[in-house]
């Protein structure tokens, strides 16, 4: 997932609510984050991410400062090109033009989760629910989905993992059948509105990312006055977390409860940069829902709620059925529309498509 998909809202509302300083220190957080599926284990091993800087003078453009182990310098300095490249393709923009060089000590990386043992009789039975799907590719990637989540929870939602794989590229009449069910409120959701209102919102987003932040702080608030409050919209949440940050915030919003939900959301994407560029994000997002009543032990429990977590894996699935493949992306009234921009763009839009 990237999170530039779709055409974003622009730098305006994003400034206004965080600040460019702020954004590069959000961006460099899930930098640091995912550096070795960025740049690969072997690059990760002697490299980190230190610093994202505005060129000036004759060295114009935006680099990336790169502390590096002293013996490997050299090395790194001859795939600063590749790693333009790969950083870029990871923002899904020209996000740096150059990367700048710094010695320093590299600590040794945490090491890697133990990945559970496979289960053949799990695999075996993922892998008839998939077998429907053509193309290999998508069937051996929805088959290894499917068994690493059973792994630990054994027959965890293999109906739903099979339904998901028949939807690639199966029936397409039952396809399309379950998609548009898909594009209506569904049990379990979180929906703000009244629940007669003609007009449906459904917004998929992950709490990392920044253009969520953006239409939470910039489209929102007028989306809930004109149209949500007055009883003409009503708007869906449903998770799509990009990175295990977003899933921990996405549980924790859960956590709040059905009534404290959307309270829960807004407090979240408001405070984003703040956790986002604590020291420890994990540890700052067990306190930033204080507020809405959630005490850190009960937040503690949350994240490891197994009822919580299928809400949000429910939703993720729900979204790729969908064709969802970036935050934010919208469905209004059953149609997609990825991230249209801002205010007047929606507004535009439920003029034309509104009931």
């Amino acid at each position: 997932m990237r999170e530039n998909g779709f055409r974003a809202i622009g730098g305006l509302a994003q400034k206004l609510t965080s600040g460019m300083a702020k954004g590069r220190s959000t961006s460099l957080v899930r930098l640091k984050a995912d550096w070795p599926a960025v740049v690969g284990p072997e690059l990760a091993r002697t490299t980190r991410p230190d610093a994202l800087l505005a060129g000036r003078g004759a060295r114009a453009g935006k680099a990336l400062r790169l502390k590096v182990s002293g013996a490997a310098a050299l090395e790194v300095q001859h795939r600063s090109g590749q790693i333009v490249e790969r950083v870029n393709a990871y923002f899904g923009h020209k996000m740096i033009d150059d990367v700048r060089i710094v010695q320093g000590v590299i600590s040794a990386a945490p090491p890697a989760p133990k990945v559970p043992r496979r289960d053949p009789v799990v695999e075996q039975a993922v892998a008839s629910r998939t077998a429907a799907v053509q193309d290999p590719d998508l069937r051996a990637a929805l088959t290894r989905l499917g068994a690493r989540i059973a792994a630990g929870r054994r027959g965890f939602l293999l109906g739903g993992l099979g339904a998901l794989g028949a939807m690639g590229l199966g029936d397409r009449a039952g396809a399309q059948q379950a998609q548009r069910q898909l594009l209506d409120p569904l049990p379990g959701d979180h929906v703000l509105g009244k629940p007669d209102a003609p007009n449906v919102l459904i917004d998929y987003a992950s709490f990392t990312c920044p253009h969520c932040a953006t239409f939470n702080a910039a489209v929102m608030p007028a989306l809930k006055r004109d149209w949500i409050d007055t009883g003409k919209l009503k708007l869906v949440h449903r998770h799509f977390p990009s990175d295990a940050i977003a899933t921990r915030a996405s549980l924790l919003a859960e956590c709040a409860g059905p009534d404290k939900f959307f309270a829960a959301v807004d407090t979240l994407f408001r405070t984003q940069v703040q956790w986002m560029t604590a020291p420890d994000p994990a540890a700052e997002l067990m306190t930033v829902l204080v507020g809405q009543g959630v005490s850190e032990a009960e937040a503690q429990a949350c994240v490891i709620n197994d009822r919580l977590l299928d809400k949000v894996i429910a939703d993720v699935q729900s979204g790729q059925a969908l064709g969802v493949q970036s935050t934010p992306t919208l469905f209004i009234n059953e149609q997609p529309y990825g991230n249209p921009g801002g205010i007047d763009a929606i507004v535009a839009i439920l003029r034309q498509v509104g009931r």
